[in-house]
This record gives structure tokens, sequence and C-alpha cells, in this order.
């Protein structure tokens, strides 16, 4: 059979154990004895540093044992677990080539049996004194304990507390060789207690060592604290009539009302009175600071400014958005002939993400000289965020409006009004109700924070605010807003802004200048086209920055000569597949589909509606995560079609005798069947009443089997009698119907005024149809 030398590690019967193998004739030994399903003996070295052992070098006790498992490792060495079976003696070897070949012969019976008194007495024993080791032992872990108690053969529970010893090999080699069930017991207790008693004294030497070193440090620490204790007794007093006279000082400085002078005058007051040892001191001293950290009348040391100026600043740091900074300056002009800081009003800019909401309020600060905060309503639920909390509290502080003021320094700040559409509120009180007295301009001139207890004049603070959704903001707070849509770019817009300000900027964070890389427009174009969907520029300058990542790092790594020429064919080396090649729609004419035009947060977006006819019981089936405005308009829509095939012999005339709707008589067939209706890409929720004349389409193009034209698109709400209403969101939807190439849009006539609005790039890009009936959409729309 094979022998297989090993190094400091003895395997007991029923005991598995990995091990690593490196030397050629262990490896070719565990590889026969695994290729042919044998045993193989495990003997140990008697000197383990003896790298090629001879026969003299190996021990005459080992186990045989089976290769449950074998791996090759990439360094050529072989990683075995092996399972140990029964002691065997060697008793010759046969040959030393290409492995170790021996006779052996088995030692005793490792079959279990009827365990005799002294044996389960010494078994006892032995497991008591293993489970105070393991408890003396930190290095083992507690399992091993509920392993070894599931043991009940006195011999194998011998061997498994032998091979959990952490002993060295050659005492658990004396160990092995003990082939009497009764004597290996005694053995192994012997060796438990004295390991036992070992183990005991270390740790009541670590015990009487450790409480030396905590007497002795806390000696030193209470010392040193006594000392520390006794110089600021001698102090206190000293330091606390100065920090009073700068209270004080500062009181004298601050331009505060006679109110809250005589209210802070008491604080302070209360203070000198207080014993320095008492908790109040640094409620007190806490609510010092934080009135004093107040502008109280301050103002920016520029407030006079001149249109013409704020106006070259905006369109130096904003490409187009013209109606918004027309809207602006208005809002600034009668400010200044008012000689206020601001009109009793509060601009509030509403758009798409990433289209400027934000950088224009900042440009507005910049533009003005005064100091910008922003604060973040985004989540906002609790009243106290913003009128702070009240000093009873522990950890009390002011609300964020007052948190702003100390940050500015200045009472004239402007202050950013972040996400206001996404306040919420619960039972700790309403935000928005909070922000009527903020944003009022009659009520905040005498603002109290719950926190100060003071009031505070913000009529010179410049408030503006943000919001993606215009239906998002409270109504409370609706009303005393200005609403300014910022609606998303066009496709020339992205370019220039792209141009001007995205790639200036980028190119100065990336550590490279402007005229390292060179953009060509084909290549800026294919950018805006084929690698960003959305309203703004956000995703825009993450791709742009993208570009220049890889440019610095090839420039670093593989010495590339700069500038780099950035050519719309080497686009790919760059930024990967362009992830919307497809963008544009299908070309061929669909029966039972329409394309509507939706408004999002994320800006305009174009809808397929899909209509199928089934067998069914006559019903209408939504699907595509639809709310409930947007399924009343289908069944708005589904009840005109029903109507007008009743009423209307013209309208009856569109349905031919091949129409899916109607059996071989030409009679109506629907009864039987369902009209089922599915707006795409159904994860994303949809809502609106806007889809109406494209739903009703859709819908008559599966019961007529007639064709959509695949260039058109329509959106108008639409009544039982065939009405089409009025419709928000046009410029967004308008430039998503441009960019993913639509030709006609069907529009309410309502909104015909509104497309003067439009960019002249959109309006010459599309062809306008304006309806006020559903009548006058069915000339346009099928093929």
């Amino acid at each position: 059979m094979p022998l297989l030398p090993t190094r400091e590690l003895v395997v007991f019967p029923r005991m598995v154990a990995p091990i690593f193998v490196g030397r050629e004739k262990s490896i070719k030994a565990l590889e026969k004895a695994f290729a042919s399903n044998s045993p193989i003996i495990l003997s140990t070295q008697r000197e383990p540093s003896v790298e090629d052992p001879e026969v003299d070098d190996i021990l005459r006790v080992g186990t045989i044992a089976t290769v449950v498992q074998l791996y090759r490792l990439p360094d050529g060495s072989i990683k075995a677990l092996v399972e140990g079976q029964q002691r065997v003696k060697i008793d010759d070897f046969i040959s030393t080539s290409p492995h170790f070949q021996v006779h052996y012969s088995l030692m005793g019976s490792e079959e279990p049996h009827e365990p005799t008194e002294r044996e389960s007495v010494l078994s006892r024993m032995v497991l008591r004194e293993f489970m105070t080791y393991v408890e003396y032992n930190p290095g083992m872990p507690d399992e091993i304990s509920h392993i070894v108690g599931a043991v009940t053969d006195p011999g194998e529970l011998a061997d498994a507390v032998a091979a959990h010893m952490l002993i060295s090999f050659d005492r658990k080699q004396v160990l092995l060789e003990v082939e009497d069930t009764e004597e290996r017991l005694d053995a192994v207790l012997e060796m438990l207690i004295q390991e036992n008693a070992l183990l005991d004294m270390e740790r009541d030497l670590n015990s009487k060592v450790q409480d030396k070193i905590e007497s002795h440090q806390r000696q030193i620490f209470l010392s040193e604290k006594l000392k520390v204790i006794r110089d600021e007794l001698e102090h206190a007093f000293e330091a606390e009539d100065e920090s009073i006279q700068e209270y004080y000082a500062l009181l004298e400085k601050k331009k505060m009302a006679p109110a809250a002078e005589e209210a802070v005058r008491k604080e302070i007051g209360k203070l000198k009175s207080t014993s320095p040892m008492s908790a109040e001191v640094a409620v007190i001293r806490n609510y010092l600071d934080n009135v004093f950290a107040l502008p109280w009348g301050d103002l920016a040391e520029k407030t006079d400014y001149e249109i013409s100026r704020v106006s070259r600043h905006l369109n130096r740091t904003h490409y187009g958005l013209k109606k918004v900074k027309e809207r602006v300056l208005e809002f600034l002009a009668v400010g200044k002939l008012l000689g206020k800081d601001q009109p009793n009003t509060t601009l509030c800019f509403v758009g798409p993400p990433g289209v400027g909401k934000s950088s224009v309020a900042r440009a507005i600060a910049d533009a003005l000289h005064r100091p910008f905060v922003r604060i973040s309503l985004g989540g906002v639920r609790d009243e106290a965020e913003i009128r702070g909390h009240r000093r009873t509290y522990v950890g009390a502080m002011p609300g964020r409006i007052i948190d702003a003021l100390g940050k500015a320094k200045v009472d004239n700040a402007v202050v950013l009004l972040d996400e206001i559409d996404k306040m919420d509120s619960d039972f700790r009180g309403n935000p928005a109700a909070a922000l009527m007295e903020v944003l009022d301009p009659i009520q905040n001139r005498e603002f109290r924070d719950n926190y100060l207890e003071l009031d505070y004049d913000l009529s010179k603070v410049l408030f503006l605010a943000t919001a993606n959704y215009e239906d998002g903001i409270p109504a409370t707070l609706h009303d005393r807003l200005e609403v300014i849509e910022i609606s998303g770019y066009t496709f020339e817009e992205k370019q220039e802004i792209a141009k001007r300000h995205l790639i200036p900027t980028i190119a100065v964070e990336s550590g490279l200048k402007k005229s390292n890389v060179a953009f060509s427009d084909a290549a800026l174009k294919a950018i805006i086209r084929f690698y960003t969907r959305e309203s703004g520029v956000r995703e825009l300058e993450r791709v742009i920055r993208k570009v220049y990542r890889k440019v610095a790092r090839a420039y670093l790594e593989k010495k590339v000569k700069l500038p780099v020429r950035i050519a719309a064919s080497r686009l790919d080396d760059y930024l990967g597949p362009a992830p919307f090649l497809e963008e544009r729609l299908d070309r061929r004419p669909l029966k039972g589909a329409s394309f509507g035009l939706a408004y999002t947060q994320d800006g305009g977006e174009v809808l397929t509606i899909e209509t199928s006819i089934a067998t069914g019981k006559g019903d209408l089936v939504l699907t595509g995560q639809l709310g409930e405005v947007m399924q009343e308009s289908a069944s708005t829509a589904w009840g005109y079609i029903l109507s007008r095939y009743e009423t209307d012999a013209a309208f009856r005339d569109l349905f031919g005798p091949r129409s899916p709707a109607l059996d071989e008589k030409g009679e109506w067939a629907m009864a039987g069947k369902d009209l089922r209706l599915h707006v795409p890409e159904g994860g994303i929720p949809k809502d609106g009443p806007s889809a109406g004349i494209a739903l009703a389409v859709s819908m008559l193009s599966a019961l007529t089997g007639k064709a959509v034209k695949p260039t058109v698109a329509a959106t108008g709400e639409i009544t039982l009698r065939g009405k089409v209403l009025r419709i928000g969101g046009l410029r967004e939807k308008c430039l998503a119907a441009s960019r993913m190439g639509i030709r006609t849009v069907i529009l309410p006539k309502a909104n015909q005024s509104d497309v003067k609005e439009l960019p002249a790039g959109v309006r010459k890009s599309l062809k306008f149809v304006y309806v006020d009936d559903f009548v006058q959409v069915l000339g346009h729309v099928f093929a």
C-alpha cells in the first residue's frame, strides 16, 4: 500500500484533516490512491526538517486513511482532504520509488463495543477535563465542545480529544501508538490534567500582572485629574468673568430690536448667576453662541446692483434660458425701483433635473455680490427642521433658515430652498406650513424660531426655490411663489452649452487644458444624440467627463501626444457602444399602435400605445402600470368610440367588411372579445389625461384594422363627446417628438398660441395640426 510521510501532522482514526503536499513522492502516492479509490497510509516523520526522508526517518505506527478530495494548486502542489480509518503498524518497506510502498498490519479493532465500567468512568473524566481545557484555551472555538461531547464510544472519544488538543506532534504520536482503549484514555486524561494546570497557572499570572498595571495607571490618572481640577477651580471664576464681558460686548455691537436685546441680556444675567458646575451653563452658552452668530442687520458690502451687469453675468454663465433671464431681470428691476432688495414675491424655478435651476440661483447671488446658501428640503417632514426645536429638548438647535443666515453672516443673503416639491408631512408637523411664514413678505419681518424665541427680520433675504414638478409643490406654498418654468434644452442649445461651459470646466477639473482635447462637431452631435437622453445636460456632462478621464489616463500611461482629437468614428473607443442608437421610431405603418406625448420629471417622452383584440368577455383591459387618471382617460376614449359607432353612420364607414371588430355579417362583434391596451415599459408608472386622443387612435386602429402613420404623434385630453381639451408641458413634449423623429404633431386648438413660444428649430422640424374634435384627427393619422 502507498505511504505518505507527514511533517508535524498526526492523523487519528475518524479524523478529517486537510494536507498540502509538494514533494514528488508524496504527490505520486496521493494521486495513485485517489485514482484507484484505495486507501493510503499516513505516518509522521521523526524530524520535520528532513526534506527527502529515508526509511529510518519514518515512524512505524501510522493511520490508514482514505483520500476524500484532491485539488492541484497553480504552483504544482496538491491540497487533499483525508479521513483516518484505523491504526496500522508498518511491517516493512517494499519500495521507495516512485513512492513509498509498505506492508502493514492493523492494530486493535476500531469497531464500537460495549464499554467497561472503568472505560465509562475514564470517558466522563476525560470529557470533563476537555471542557475545562477548551474554556481555558482562547485559541479553541466553543463548537469543539459540542462535537466531542456527542462522541459515545470510549476509544473514539480518546482519539477525538487527542486530535483537537494543541500539543506537539511527538506527544500526539505517543497517544496514537497506544493500542488499548483503557490505556489510551488514561494517557489522554493525564495530558489533559497537565495542560489544564499549566493554563490555570498562566491565567492566574496574567490576571495578577493586569491588576498591577491597572492599579498603577489608575493612581497616575487620579493624580493628574486632581491637578487639573485644582487648576480649573483657580481660573474658573476669572475665565467666567471674561466670557460674560465678551457676551456684553457682542450685545453692544449687534443691531438687535429692543425686545430681542432685553431677552438676550436676561440670558447673560442668568449665565452670570448660575454656578459654573451646573449643567445649565452649557445650555445657556450654546444658546448665546447661536444668537450672536446671526448677522442682526449686517448686510453685504455691495448692496447696489446694475441690471445691465446682472444681465451680462447671467448671459456669461448660462446659455439659452431667454425667458428665465428676462423674468429674473424684471424681478430685480422692480426691486431696484422700489428701493428694496427684492419685490414682495419669491421666484420658484420648475423643471427637469439638470436644466440649471440651482446654477441660475447661484448666478443671481454672484451677480448681486451676495453670499449664497442652499437649503435642501428633499425628504424633510419635520416642522422643527424649519422653525427649530424648543430649548427644553436635549440637543435642541435652530431651524435651517436661522442656521443658513448664521452661515451667510449677512441678512440679505440669497437663500435657495431646493427641491421644495419633495417635502412631506407626518405626526411631527407640516414643514410647508412653517415655510408660509418664511416666504410671506408681511409675516417674515417677525419670523420666530422656536429655539431663539426672538423675532428675526427675514424681509431682506432673497429667497429662491426650485422644484422638479409643479404639481408636487404644496398648495399652501404655491400661492406665495411665482413659478418660472425651465424647460429642457434643444439639440442646438446642448451643443452650445457643451462648447461654452461644460468642456472648459471639465478640462480644468481633469488636470488638462481645453486645447488638449478637441471635439469635432460631428462627435459632439453624436454624443448628444446617441449617448444621452435627457432634458438637461447632467448626463452630457458625465459622458464628456468620461472622455477626459480616458485621455488623461492614455496621456500618463501610454504617453499619447496632446492635443487629442475626438472624432465621431472613435467614440466607441472612449464611451463604448452607443445606448440609444435605436432611438428612432419604427417607420412602418402599424396596426393597433399610435404615438402619444408625455411630460415627466425628466422631460418629454414619446409613448408607444399598443392595442390588440382577443377572445374574452367584452372588457377593456389596461396594462403598463397606468395611473388612475390615465385609466379614466382610456375608459373615456373607449366610451366615445362605442357611442360614436352607434350614433354616427359616417363614423361606422371607417369599419370595413374585414374590420376585426365586426363579424362576417358586418355586425358589431366585440361582446365576446376583449380590447387589450398596453403602454410599454410597464415598470415605469404613467399617468395624466393628455394621452386621450392617442389612446383613442390606437383603439380605433385595432378595431378597424387601419394602420397609423409612423411619423404622427398626438396629445390632448378627450371627452365623451369627442372634444379635445388643452394640455400642459408642450415644450418638453415637442422637444421629445423632434428628438425621436416625429414629423407631425396633433395638438388641441387651445394650445395653438403656445407653439409660438417653442424654439425656432423645433417649429421648423415639426408640422402642427390643431384640432378641437376627435373627428378632425382621423384625416391625419391613418396611412
